[in-house]
């Protein structure tokens, strides 16, 4: 925040050079730590930090394991076939989780992860194309009625003929009882089968949006403060679109694949699935600050003088100043994504041989440093501040296969 307010400062100086022209100082993006490394810890004791990558992805497939967890009971009601565990451990109807950033303190563990809840939107579709528009029209609650009266007159059929039958068969009367209730539960299930299958998908979205609650959560906090000797927070991001992260966005890929190995066709869904629309770049906002005499050393209190000014200036133009602090914000909209995969994946199950595709979408240049010219900070490595990069491995019957992923942002 105080980055972008000291960007907006009216600094110029000039050029020691033939053309005397002013020219404005701009601030460098600097990436949190955590984003760089996945760990921001400090230890004593140097000998533990070579536990910490095992900790953390015994702790992630912990938190997986957490989310992939199901209920074989109500979704075996909903199925005509039968269920495998395999197959539904391979399903793409599922919460996807990204790879953690782990913050360490002296007494807590700040989890961060991205969250992408599929297996949310896919019951909240089925309800509403299948029951929800059902339910409104006159057609159902017409049906509703005849249900009723039909009902009404068949209870009323049944005491007459149960006062005979008793007459005449007392001793039966036990059993008669056990008839109609059979006969009375199978018109309902019969009658209200819409209604039933409403219920138990609406069960399923109740337990699915449940393993957010903090109740539910925190048995698993339980276990992960075993491994760490902590306390865990977690800080849980929901996605709404599945490219917004670079792992969940490889993830569905190697799920399909690990089923069927049809390559490009996988890989072109997944890519066409992300939305990138032309990205209109920002030039830098108008200055709002005005402030003489900044490299006045006598003038010590700046960062007090800045902020008065601020909350000033958004008393009297607050939607200015939200335009000027998102417009600030960096990597904020997808500009490019990438997928490839290579393996053995072809087809065939005797002498198969590797593979390799690619498919992109848009494009993965930093486009403030390499087109405008603004300076940008680099990652470990090479690695790019507006990129973001996943790799995942899997194997199939014929053999192993690796999946990667990139994300770029402006």
């Amino acid at each position: 925040m105080l980055n972008i307010i000291k960007s907006k400062l009216n600094i110029t100086y000039k050029k020691k050079s033939k053309n005397n022209e002013n020219i404005t100082l701009d601030y460098k993006d600097f990436v949190p730590v955590v984003r760089d490394w996945k760990n921001s810890i400090y230890a004593y004791n140097k000998n533990t930090l070579s536990l910490i990558p095992l900790a953390s992805n015994f702790t992630i497939k912990l938190i997986r394991g957490y989310f992939n967890s199901y209920n074989l009971k109500l979704e075996k009601k909903l199925r005509k076939e039968r269920l495998r565990r395999r197959l539904r451990k391979l399903s793409t109807n599922k919460i996807f989780v990204s790879n953690g950033e782990f913050k360490h303190t002296n007494d807590k563990l700040v989890i961060t992860m991205f969250v992408y809840n599929r297996q949310k939107y896919n019951y909240l579709y089925k309800i509403k194309n299948r029951y929800t528009r059902l339910f409104v029209r006159s057609r159902f609650l017409n049906k509703l009625n005849l249900i009723k009266n039909v009902g009404l007159n068949i209870l009323n059929q049944q005491q007459e003929r149960n006062k005979v039958l008793i007459k005449v068969l007392p001793s039966y009367k036990f059993k008669l009882l056990e008839t109609q209730h059979l006969y009375y539960k199978k018109f309902i299930k019969k009658s209200l089968k819409r209604l039933k299958y409403y219920m138990f998908f609406k069960q399923l979205l109740f337990i699915n949006q449940n393993k957010f609650n903090f109740s539910y959560l925190q048995g698993l906090m339980n276990l992960i403060k075993k491994i760490y000797n902590k306390n865990i927070e977690f800080n849980i991001i929901n996605l709404k679109y599945f490219y917004f992260n670079s792992d969940i966005f490889s993830q569905p890929l190697v799920l399909k694949l690990r089923r069927k190995r049809k390559l490009l066709r996988y890989l072109k869904a997944c890519v066409r699935k992300a939305r990138i629309k032309n990205i209109k770049l920002n030039e830098k906002s108008k200055y709002f600050f005005d402030i003489e005499n900044l490299f006045n050393f006598k003038n010590v209190d700046i960062t007090n003088n800045l902020l008065y000014k601020l909350l000033v200036h958004n008393k009297t133009k607050s939607n200015y100043l939200k335009k000027v602090i998102l417009n600030n914000i960096r990597y904020k909209r997808v500009s490019g994504v990438r997928l490839e995969a290579a393996g053995r994946l072809t087809r065939r199950y005797t002498a198969s041989r590797s593979q390799s595709k690619v498919r992109y979408k848009g494009n993965l240049e930093n486009y403030f440093s390499s087109i405008k010219g603004y300076s940008s900070v680099l990652l470990r490595g090479n690695n790019k501040p507006n990129l973001e990069c996943s790799k995942l491995n899997s194997k199939s019957r014929i053999g192993s296969f690796g999946v990667k992923g990139w994300v770029s942002g402006t």
